[in-house]
């Protein structure tokens, strides 16, 4: 009889957490076949943390686990997280393994990043950063860390959106500047966005208008 992985559970559900909660989640399996049981690899598709058993070859009849972190201080929203477990079944040589949940955030933005690309002075983003509030969360000032990003705020009835434009006086080149916006939540009275790009060493151009 050929080795065979046999897990538990396959797909685990962990509910709700808040932003920045750590969420673990230990998936038992054991060899159930006749031959020993090989573990080749383990392998997440995204930003988690997996602990493989200690050895890598299960007995017959033999229980190992694998446990699942997941970081979700920039998730916001329904998530769905994999894991590719490689092993030597011969009828399942991988196994696919999910973590679900919803993330939580007092305010949360969307992207979580923003990436500019080439800009001259003066013009303005194409595209805006949306920021999404639980009811009661207001948002208030926003602080810019460098001196290539300008940034404004201009409510929405579901939010608020953040408008990114490049300094007059702004240095040609690639920047990495952050913009921080300041809450009236305890649990979260900042939230701070990573804006990258590059600013063109051209004549600047006119602010170019973004649709309302």
């Amino acid at each position: 009889m050929p080795p065979r992985i046999a897990f538990e559970e396959t797909t685990h559900d962990f509910g709700r957490a808040a932003q920045g909660a750590p969420v673990s989640h230990t998936y038992p399996f054991h060899n159930a076949g006749g031959l020993d049981l090989t573990i080749d690899n383990v392998r997440a598709s995204c930003a988690c943390t997996v602990t493989t058993p200690s050895s890598r070859v299960l007995h017959p009849g033999d229980d190992a686990t694998i446990v699942v972190s997941l970081d979700t201080s920039r998730d916001v929203g329904r998530k769905t997280r994999t894991i590719s477990v490689y092993s030597n079944d011969p009828a399942q040589p991988v196994t696919t393994l999910s973590l679900v949940g919803d993330v939580e955030a007092e305010l949360a933005a969307d992207p979580p990043a923003l990436y500019v690309g080439h800009l001259r002075r003066n013009q303005v983003a194409q595209n805006e950063v949306r920021l999404l509030k639980r009811e009661g969360v207001a948002v208030g000032s926003v602080e810019e860390s460098g001196k290539v990003v300008d940034a404004s705020l201009r409510t929405t009835p579901t939010g608020a959106r953040l408008r990114i434009a490049i300094k007059p006086d702004a240095p040609p080149g690639r920047f990495k500047d952050t913009v921080t916006v300041r809450t009236n939540s305890t649990r979260q009275p900042t939230l701070t966005i990573p804006v990258v790009g590059v600013v063109d060493a051209a004549a600047s151009g006119q602010a170019a208008e973004l649709p309302e």
